[in-house]
């Protein structure tokens, strides 16, 4: 009997064992909120954009970050690709409404687009400005004990000014590439464009003639 009794309480010890490790293999990886800087999170922190005073704002984030410096410069990162990610977007969305309307052939509407689109890529989009910064610690169970995360949030905006510096900036590279090409309906249809935005011509490059680019600095071209 004895025996039996000590059987039988062998096989409850290993069960309520095995379910102990099976309970903490359940539990790793789950996290728990431990710190937060600021307490209170901000109401930025679950919009992707939105627009204040005049200004465009974007929120960056990365999570499960070992380092909270780095996460901050990652997410500030990620807030500021957001940035020009929207800006590119945005000036061939507005171009491109406006070629629209000036009604070309579809081989020259198509080209105009084009050079928008492949000026926009490379355009700098300059004023970006840090806005606010929120982290969260977070409580890691691991399957040794537990480690300690990151989850970092930056917010970055930019101002309508700087915005149509950029659109400015992005016309005038597409006119200089119509230049190039000799392409006057295009250089002319880009400029309609950019009336049709309501801002002003953006300032004409020098042509320069043959004579002028073969001479030497200083010496008149003969």
């Amino acid at each position: 009997m004895n025996e039996r009794v000590a059987v039988f309480l062998g096989w409850v010890v290993a069960a309520v064992a095995l379910a102990a490790c099976g309970g903490n293999r359940a539990l790793v990886g789950k996290q728990q909120a431990v710190d937060s800087m600021p307490k209170a999170t901000p109401a930025w922190v679950a919009k992707a954009s939105f627009e204040s005073d005049g200004m465009r704002f974007y929120r960056g984030a990365v999570t499960g970050r070992s380092d909270m410096a780095l996460g901050l410069r990652e997410a500030r990162a990620e807030a500021e690709k957001a940035i020009a990610e929207e800006v590119k977007q945005r000036i061939r969305t507005e171009f491109g409404s406006a070629i629209e309307g000036q009604n070309l052939d579809g081989a020259l509407g198509s080209h105009v687009r084009d050079l928008i689109a492949k000026v926009s890529e490379n355009v700098s989009v300059s004023g970006i400005k840090l806005s606010e910064q929120y982290v969260q610690k977070l409580e890691e169970r691991t399957p040794i004990g537990v480690r300690y995360v990151w989850d970092c949030y930056a917010l970055a905006g930019l101002s309508q000014q700087d915005y149509l510096e950029a659109r400015t900036q992005a016309l005038s590279g597409a006119v200089a590439k119509a230049r190039e090409e000799k392409n006057l309906k295009a250089e002319r249809s880009l400029n309609e464009a950019f009336r049709a935005l309501k801002g002003p011509t953006p300032p004409a490059e020098p042509r320069v003639d043959a004579a002028e680019a073969r001479a030497p600095a200083g010496e008149a071209p003969r």
